[in-house]
């Protein structure tokens, strides 16, 4: 990730830009853990309910 930032400054992108990008990327990342734990969560359920 550092080699990312310090190309973005080489081309001249604003810190903002590049905290705006990071923030958006790290949201993206915790959705995708809270979707794959709502999911496994979802399919313990169904493995473990009673019939």
């Amino acid at each position: 990730m550092t080699f990312y930032f310090g190309v973005a400054r080489e081309e001249g992108i604003s810190e903002a830009d590049i905290e705006a990008v990071n923030a958006i990327v790290m949201a993206v990342a915790a959705g995708q853990v809270r979707a794959q734990f709502a999911d496994a969560r979802q399919r313990h359920r169904s493995e473990h309910s009673d019939p």
